[in-house]
């Protein structure tokens, strides 16, 4: 049964939808990485920025902006994972001022057998809890509160072997599923997770594929969120400082095994969350 406090967390959620242009003094975004699941992260002249921010267009959308310094902004945009262009444009003015290409990256495939068959094909009676739930994470990725700034690089919130990489091709029982967004650490149960940086907790839920989640703001459209754990340790609202105890490793939802399934997304696009455990210069 879907309970009543996940309506409530999804109009909650809805009420604060990122916009398209977010000006931060802080430029810790991870390195320029353009291919799909990366992120584009370009520095143009300031002050062609201050005479023109309305007229400016960054890859396929939704775009970040931060200053670098006197002379320059940096422009911040993530590349979907499904991603099929093979340039993005920055466009001033309907003018194209810089094209860059999209390097094409192969990720590998994962076949993997689950043998809960309600975990592969959901009874008719939880679609609409499956369907509520996708719709709140969708708003939650969503959200830029324009505060929390951060300081990369994120740290790893938990100890355990890297599983299963970002953007791998799954397959569930021999039939393609959608593109692996997160990067899975196998751990053993109970194993401690850390928040990666400070941030504010927007969810602490129990849903039906993703088992035991939280979700974190870091501020500048920059969300991270931690699935399939055995409990969370943290309730909505609670402010975190990185390296904060946040949730134990667990097995609860579609898995196979215990491990975190571990993601970062910027303005509702999922990337890799590598890209992240950098530091910025």
């Amino acid at each position: 049964m879907v309970r009543s406090n996940f309506l409530i967390a999804f109009f909650f959620l809805c009420s604060c939808s990122s916009m398209n242009i977010t000006n931060s003094s802080n430029c810790s975004y991870p390195v320029h990485s353009p291919y799909p699941g990366g992120v584009l992260n370009v520095q143009i002249n300031s002050a062609l920025f201050d005479e023109n921010k309305e007229g400016i267009k960054v890859g396929q959308g939704l775009h970040l902006v931060c200053r670098s310094g006197f002379k320059n902004v940096n422009l911040i945009s993530p590349i979907p994972l499904s991603s099929k262009k093979i340039q993005l444009d920055i466009v001033l003015n309907n003018k194209i001022i810089e094209s860059i290409p999209v390097i094409n990256k192969e990720y590998r495939e994962s076949r993997i057998t689950i043998t809960d068959n309600d975990m592969v094909s959901p009874p008719k009676e939880v679609l609409p809890r499956i369907k509520l739930e996708a719709s709140i994470i969708k708003a939650a990725k969503n959200i830029n509160s324009f505060s929390n700034y951060f300081v990369l690089p994120m740290k790893m919130p938990t100890k355990g072997i890297e599983s299963s990489e970002f953007g791998v091709r799954r397959f569930i029982n021999g039939a393609p599923r959608n593109r692996h967004t997160g990067l899975d650490i196998a751990a053993p149960e109970g194993a401690d997770v850390y928040a990666p940086l400070d941030g504010v907790v927007l969810l602490s839920e129990e849903f039906f594929y993703r088992g035991n989640i939280i979700y974190i703001d870091h501020g500048n459209g920059l969300i991270s969120s931690f699935s399939h754990l055995q409990k969370s340790l943290v309730k909505k609202n609670r402010k975190v400082k990185a390296g904060d105890l946040i949730g134990k490793v667990g097995k609860t939802g579609r898995v196979t095994g215990p491990h975190l399934h571990w993601e970062v997304s910027i303005l509702g696009t999922t990337v890799d969350p590598k890209l992240f455990l950098r530091a910025i210069n």
